[in-house]
């Protein structure tokens, strides 16, 4: 599946997180040494839940990441957002 997204990447990446339920508070990951792609599956509101990062002191991108794949650089802060379940 990474292939079809970022075929570069897909060659590089070395490592997967899966996670249930997740509720996490804004941090930086000072690991990464690049972006990473963020995925969501589940029972819950579409538009709701998805990663939200900082991309300058006033602007925060919302992701959304509900059977979709989105590219986040989690070297800047960010966090899920909030969901409601379905």
């Amino acid at each position: 599946v990474m292939a079809s997204v970022n075929e570069e990447f897909a060659e590089k990446y070395t490592a997967l997180a899966v996670t249930h339920n997740f509720i996490g508070s804004p941090h930086i990951d000072r690991q990464n040494v690049g972006p990473f792609y963020g995925l969501s599956l589940g029972d819950f509101e579409d538009g709701t839940g998805g990663v939200c990062v900082e991309c300058s002191a006033r602007i925060v991108c919302h992701n959304n990441t509900k059977n979709r794949i989105a590219r986040v650089d989690g070297r800047f802060p960010h966090w899920v957002a909030p969901y409601d379940n379905a």
